[in-house]
């Protein structure tokens, strides 16, 4: 006996047994058949973004994601992901042409910008000349949502439908704690922190970006322990929700063990910190990564020993400099 294929119209209507926008959205699985094929064929290729400059990780950020980066405060979360989006702006370690947009309304514009140029160059005291051509480079590549204050969620959610519709492939939300969930005009709406998040997600899977909102942890009795799900501020619900969620952690205990003792080798050959994969919603691979930090540039490495990650070719004296940096 043939089967009766789901999307005929189905008697009687939905719309007889409740009230709802139900009618058109059951559909068979052959339904929207070679999306799904093309989707899968580029999965098998390796679609998405990989985690830049530490390792040949198979940890892949796919399109149309959430992401969640959560650390204490200071551990490096926003430093870490705009190395990741800066070297992704250039083409590298994805696979296809990003543009990213950034809201971080914590960090004054000019601070902002200054750690991009560190970070592109891998240097802490570039020159001018430099500085100038590394803005010219990341020009068409980056841009900055240089708003601060009163930004409110429905705000920035418009802000992700317009990034999309202007050809950014990427969106930085640092952080959740600096929405103005609270009503404010007349037209806003008055949200939670898991609503805001759900718009995020909705964003996300309906314009294809790459979303990612950094969220800040709940203050614990001290800084040494490793943090886990239930350690995120705000609700639960928002890991949930999130496709991925990603924990960047300082090693405190070898910062104050140096402090006391610099040269003290058991300490000098662990890493500074590591960025944790505790959720991935479309791949079995969950990893903890160390890292290495590189001083004032804010940028990150894989090895104590490792080359210090460069977009752009410095300068002689803007090398001499960076070297001298410990």
């Amino acid at each position: 006996m043939k089967s009766r294929s789901l999307d005929k119209p189905i008697t009687p209507k939905l719309s007889d047994y409740m009230n709802g926008h139900i009618e058109g959205h059951v559909h068979s699985p052959a339904h929207s058949r070679e999306f799904t094929l093309d989707w899968m064929e580029g999965r098998n290729k390796g679609i998405g973004c990989r985690i830049p400059c530490l390792y040949d990780s198979d940890i892949r950020l796919l399109p149309g994601s959430l992401a969640i980066w959560a650390g204490i405060n200071g551990h490096g979360k926003s430093a870490l992901l705009q190395q990741f989006c800066l070297w992704w702006s250039a083409g590298k370690f994805t696979d296809k042409p990003e543009k990213v947009l950034f809201w971080s309304p914590e960090m004054i514009f000019h601070v902002q910008v200054e750690r991009m140029i560190k970070q592109s160059l891998g240097v802490d005291e570039p020159t001018r000349e430099a500085s100038n051509y590394t803005m010219d480079y990341l020009d068409g590549k980056v841009a900055i949502y240089d708003k601060e204050e009163n930004v409110t969620a429905k705000e920035v959610a418009a802000l992700a439908r317009w990034a999309a519709d202007n050809g950014y492939t990427q969106l930085v939300v640092d952080s959740l704690s600096m929405v103005n969930l609270k009503v404010v005009r007349k037209d806003d709406l008055n949200l939670n922190e898991q609503s805001f998040v759900r718009m995020l997600k909705e964003a996300a899977r309906s314009t294809g970006l790459h979303i990612h909102l950094v969220v800040h942890m709940r203050k614990g009795e001290n800084e040494y322990r490793h943090t886990g799900k239930m350690d995120i501020k705000g609700a639960g619900e928002i890991t949930d929700m999130a496709d991925y969620v990603f924990i960047i952690e300082r090693n405190v205990k070898k910062e104050e063990a140096l402090e006391k003792n610099p040269d003290d080798e058991n300490h000098l050959k662990k890493p500074d910190g590591s960025v944790r994969c505790i959720k991935n919603r479309y791949d079995p691979v969950h990893r903890s990564l160390p890292l290495w930090f590189c001083g004032k540039m804010f940028t990150f490495r894989k090895g104590r020993r490792t080359p210090i990650p460069r977009l752009i070719e410095p300068t002689r004296e803007d090398l001499k400099r960076g070297y001298e940096s410990k």
